[in-house]
């Protein structure tokens, strides 16, 4: 059975007053040294290796079309900007010709324009036939600009649409590159499918980084923070985002830790990990610790008997209890006979 951990942030307070002395009378009381640690264990949990959202992609068809070449197998490495895909489109073919149909009527009208400047400025012709040639290549322009960005959008670089503009030649197909340097996690279609525009192609993972999803009980999860450091396995887990609200079923709050060692593409791993914070701490049996007026005691021995020293759980784990309090190396503490010493800690403060 896996260890249960119950951490405990309770307000200070003075229980009694420290100089209080409890006789124990002929009471045999064992006694014990606490022992000075600098981690508090907060438990095994069973937690999942996911890919970050961030180290995700998918691939999806910009134009539809037929796959006319699937560049790539399952499960390889590609580079970024690596050949993916080819796809022959006919939609992609009327964008480019009507592309290069206004493309070239913007060519005339401003060669018209360069004829007719030095004409209307002798006033051999109307400056009018002028203006309209102006104003007519404006307007081409901006439409020509226009279909020029929509073919971007459809995946066709800068190089190949000014490729196009200068030969006043379409090229049907569109050669999709990987976005990324990651691994092909899903491969879909295969040659000679026929896709529809954002349809997927593949699904990416960069698997050089990974998060430790995890789900914890709300009280100990309540008292950590964002960017805290956890440890476990000789390796350190940062606190990277929290579920803002409690699982209204299991009682937990899930956590997303970022681990600081390589992902070595272990996502998808499922991995029991027990966790530790540093926290200077004294570990002490749990039986020496008592509930009092609210709050937590344990009694030191003293000359004339025991004192009580408040204290604060931190932890509880397989019989030991880690807490804060104002003790030493030197002193020792009932282990034993502790309900005993609380009645008589009672009756002497009455």
């Amino acid at each position: 059975m896996k260890p249960i951990v119950l951490t405990l942030i309770l307000l200070s307070f003075q229980i009694l007053n420290a100089e209080t002395i409890v006789d124990s009378g002929s009471l045999k009381v064992k006694l014990a040294a606490p022992q000075k640690v600098d981690t508090v264990p907060m438990g095994s949990y069973l937690g999942i290796y996911t890919y970050p959202p961030t180290h995700r992609f998918t691939v999806s068809a910009n134009v539809e079309g037929l796959i006319t070449e699937v560049a790539v197998k399952p499960y390889i490495s590609v580079k970024k900007g690596q050949k993916l895909f080819v796809i022959q489109s006919p939609k992609l073919l009327d964008l480019q010709s009507n592309y290069i149909a206004t493309q070239l009527e913007m060519e005339f009208y401003q060669k018209e324009m360069q004829r007719l400047a030095p004409l209307a400025a002798k006033g051999v012709v109307a400056s009018k036939r002028y203006l309209e040639s102006k104003n007519r290549f404006g307007m081409l322009k901006a439409s020509a600009d226009f279909k020029r960005g929509v073919l971007q959008v459809y995946g066709l670089s800068s190089i190949q649409l000014d490729k196009i503009a200068a030969e006043h030649k379409p090229y049907p197909t569109l050669t999709i590159l990987s976005p990324k340097n990651a691994t092909v996690a899903d491969l879909p279609v295969q040659t000679g499918d026929f896709v529809n525009q954002g349809e997927t192609l593949a699904k990416l993972v960069d698997t050089s980084e990974c998060h430790f999803e995890v789900n914890m009980p709300w009280q100990i999860a309540a008292t950590l923070k964002q960017e805290e450091t956890l440890y476990a396995n000789n390796s350190a887990y940062h606190i990277f985002a929290m579920a803002p609200q409690i699982d209204p079923i299991s009682q937990t709050r899930s956590l997303d830790l970022h681990e600081d060692r390589a992902c070595d593409g272990r996502g998808g791993a499922s991995v029991n990990v027990t966790f530790y914070r540093k926290h200077a701490a004294w570990k002490i049996p749990s039986s020496s610790v008592i509930g009092m007026d609210g709050g937590y005691v344990i009694f030191v021995a003293v000359k004339n008997g025991y004192k009580v020293i408040p204290v604060t759980i931190l932890a509880q784990l397989e019989g030991s209890s880690f807490i804060d309090a104002s003790l030493s190396d030197h002193d020792r503490i009932a282990v034993s006979s502790v309900l005993a010493l609380k009645s008589a800690a009672e009756g002497e403060t009455k």
